[in-house]
């Protein structure tokens, strides 16, 4: 261990005396947080904000520290989570208040670890004064809460698609090594979340999401990727020497990396993390019933683990992923539409999914359309305007005479003025102005290329909210054709706009009806998908993108488009992601309708055919 360089990590002076807030002691801390407005997150987190790094200069023995700032942490824990919430969801660009949350929340973690790593390193320092507790028992616990929330830090940026925070990889690896010499990284305690846990564990929660791609994730996915290793992060092991697809420099300020890319030869502070055990227990959990096709991990609090993201995981944790084409420099103005209700309606040419059904003008019947009216609604209940006197309806108003022809509510305006004002809605038919709003076409630069896809960078304004694995398609400026892509991996960097790397899925598509036939033999109402062909020059059949839900391996659908009607079975499912599910199919040609069940077999017969079933 002597020929490793020194641990160094950056704590605050103690330069105080006492604390302003509350007297430092475990009593005063836990009168001071009874007294907190539990029902005002942000005031809550704004007076823990300061609370913690106020305490943080003041000059307290480790066993002191430790014990007040254990009594903070259940508050602590309710403000980071409840703080969370208000800017998971959001747009890309996060908005002012969501954005003050985040930075809010980030700051809390920041300050809680750098109080915990005091407790540890005064602890050491001051190991003969420590009575009540086993000292190597409390530099271990603080190292690990230290390091959670060292690791909290990082999970946010994940979850925001930003790039780490300066030195936020070079903290969580020092604080790492300072365990590993005190040799504490096996000891078994109990967790922040109380549930037993390690040091190397801890250590290894926020490496292991990194190593799993996290930026082609979706919000959701990342917290259970990130719940579940919580789990089974103690599953992978660490060593100096010996096999492992990752490598880690604990002087550096990286995440994990590929071995194969690291030198690692004459290196004392690189650290081999293999993943086979955990990969095998993945694994397991994917063949097993908790984890198959058509069941969810669920944890605590409902957040659920998908199969295909459990897939992507094992991918992601047992092979080199390398890259297929190289990219090249490119500056072209793109139209992208995002999502597939607005990609289903430009395939189409402009039609909206009735006019894909019934042929281009549709109107659905007034029948149809009493959902939408609301005159057409039948009445739930007591109606008081027609109990109500018409001659009481103006009391106590001036009634204009008819030689009055001013209207108290009229402004005036010029000529130019209402032309500008109504360009847009004068000249555009209702229908047409509503399509608009609904299906919109947004302006984007590509900035490098390749057989694959694109990188696009947002200069603009951006939809609500953009989650990798959302659909779209893509045209050049000058271009009529769409391409369908996927949104393989966002990246929010500081100071510039957002960038996306999409994935082109195919060169064309047609946009199709589905419904799908339950085994009664009925059918369900129709729903977007889009017919994708298939391309020969690489042997690809032709698939279907429909809806992530609803949809399965072996159902039987229609497809329906004016004119035209497709009955096909869904065959092997090559793609999902958390918006979109892609099948291969086949015809099952057009069947004759279904017969009464008298007229097709014989109640109990045994010989009832199977071949359509097949």
């Amino acid at each position: 261990m002597t020929d490793k360089a020194p641990v160094k990590l950056r704590i605050p002076r103690q330069d105080l005396d006492t604390h302003s807030l509350f007297t430092p002691t475990l009593e005063g801390a836990q009168a001071w947080t009874s007294a907190l407005p539990v029902t005002n997150t942000r005031e809550v987190a704004q007076q823990l904000r300061l609370a913690i790094g106020e305490l943080n200069r003041v000059t307290l023995p480790a066993e002191q520290r430790h014990a007040i700032m254990e009594a903070m942490r259940p508050n602590l824990m309710v403000a980071t989570a409840s703080l969370s919430r208000r800017f998971i969801n959001q747009p890309l660009v996060l908005p002012p208040e969501p954005q003050q949350m985040a930075e809010l929340a980030d700051q809390l973690s920041g300050l809680t670890s750098t109080a915990y790593t005091l407790v540890a390193v005064h602890a050491i320092r001051d190991r003969e004064s420590i009575r009540n507790i086993n000292p190597a028992r409390l530099v271990c616990e603080s190292l690990q809460r230290a390091i959670h929330f060292a690791g909290q830090k990082i999970f946010q940026r994940f979850q925001l698609f930003q790039p780490s925070e300066n030195r936020a990889w070079k903290t969580l690896h020092q604080l790492y090594a300072l365990a590993e010499r005190q040799q504490l990284t096996q000891l078994r305690i109990d967790g922040v979340t109380a549930e037993p846990t390690t040091i190397t564990a801890t250590w290894l929660q926020p490496l292991l999401l990194s190593c799993c791609k996290p930026n082609q994730l979706r919000q959701s996915d990342l917290a259970a990727i990130f719940q579940g290793l919580r789990q089974w992060s103690g599953l992978a092991a660490v060593s100096t020497e010996g096999a492992g697809l990752f490598a880690v420099d604990l002087s550096g300020d990286q995440p994990p990396a590929y071995t194969h890319s690291i030198r690692v030869t004459a290196n004392p502070d690189l650290r081999m993390i293999d993943t086979g055990p955990l990969v095998a227990h993945l694994g397991e959990l994917a063949e097993s019933g908790e984890g198959s096709t058509h069941q969810d991990i669920v944890f605590a609090n409902d957040v659920r683990l998908h199969h295909n993201i459990l897939q992507h995981m094992i991918a992601s944790l047992s092979s080199v992923s390398t890259r297929n084409f190289s990219r090249h420099s490119l500056e072209q103005r793109l139209h992208v539409a995002l999502g597939l209700n607005s990609t289903h309606y430009f395939v189409a040419g402009g039609q909206t999914f009735a006019e894909v059904l019934h042929g281009k003008g549709y109107q659905p019947p007034a029948s149809e359309r009493v959902v939408t009216n609301p005159f057409l609604i039948e009445r739930k209940r007591r109606d008081p305007w027609l109990e109500a006197n018409a001659d009481d309806i103006h009391s106590g108003e001036e009634q204009p005479t008819p030689d009055d022809s001013s209207d108290p509510h009229q402004v005036d305006v010029d000529e130019d003025t209402r032309a500008v004002l109504l360009e847009d809605h004068e000249t555009l038919p209702p229908q047409q102005r509503e399509q608009e709003e609904l299906y919109r076409e947004y302006p984007a630069k590509a900035i490098n290329a390749s057989p694959g896809g694109y990188c696009l960078e947002w200069e603009h304004e951006q939809p609500g909210v953009i989650r990798s694995g959302d659909i779209l398609c893509v045209r050049e400026e000058q271009g009529e054709a769409w391409v369908i892509a996927s949104i393989r991996w966002l990246s929010q960097l500081e100071g510039r706009s957002s960038i996306l790397g999409i994935e082109l899925l195919s060169p064309q598509a047609t946009a199709w009806g589905a419904r799908i036939r339950n085994p009664q033999g009925g059918l369900s109402e129709p729903i977007r998908v889009l017919l994708l062909p298939g391309i020969k020059l690489v042997a690809q059949p032709p698939t279907l993108i429909t809806p992530r839900s609803g949809f399965r391996e072996g159902q039987r659908i229609t497809l329906a488009r004016h004119g035209e009607n497709r009955k096909i079975r869904l065959q092997r499912q090559v793609a999902a992601t958390g918006t979109y599910s892609q099948f291969e199919f086949r015809e099952t040609g057009n069947l004759a309708p279904d017969k009464p069940r008298e007229e097709r077999e014989l109640p109990g017969s045994a010989f009832r055919s199977v071949w359509s079933d097949i």
